[in-house]
């Protein structure tokens, strides 16, 4: 999948679903699956999933974004979901989260800290050591939540 081909299906159907409470995370594909994962904030049930894949599967054959998948998938992103919008960081306000940062020479940077604010299209993490550290959501290449098990 295209990067011009996921945003235009994020564009076309993220507004749909946040009118009915219902956060599009992410547009991912996995083989001959063309794969949904969305958020609730009061969890989501099978029942949700089965609605929302109702509800966009017209939508994207009309568009034809359906024409090289043989499977449309819509599911949660699961515990270990990155973290790629400001409001997943702000979700996550008070997690300790890892994120790798590109840098202008090509090379990238892994940090890690509790996420404190997010604002201005950038993340505020509190290191060890009592120090802050902000990080522009735009040179994120991945973040996750840091799980202790």
């Amino acid at each position: 999948m295209t990067a011009d081909e996921k945003n235009s299906i994020i564009e076309m159907l993220a507004p749909m679903l946040d009118s009915d409470g219902i956060e599009l995370v992410d547009v991912e594909t996995h083989s001959k699956t063309l794969r949904l994962l969305i958020h609730k904030p009061d969890g989501l049930s099978v029942a949700d999933c089965q609605t929302v894949n109702q509800i966009v599967r017209p939508i994207l054959e009309v568009h034809k974004h359906l024409a090289n998948y043989a499977q449309l998938e819509v599911a949660s992103p699961g515990i270990d979901r990155p973290l790629r919008t400001s409001k997943d960081f702000q979700r996550n306000c008070g997690r300790t989260v890892r994120i790798e940062i590109a840098l202008k020479n090509e090379q990238t940077r892994q940090v890690q800290g509790t996420v404190v604010e997010v604002r201005h299209g950038e993340v505020i993490l509190a290191q060890m050591g009592g120090n802050d550290i902000s990080v522009k959501i735009s040179q994120i290449l991945n973040a996750h939540i840091h799980l202790n098990w």
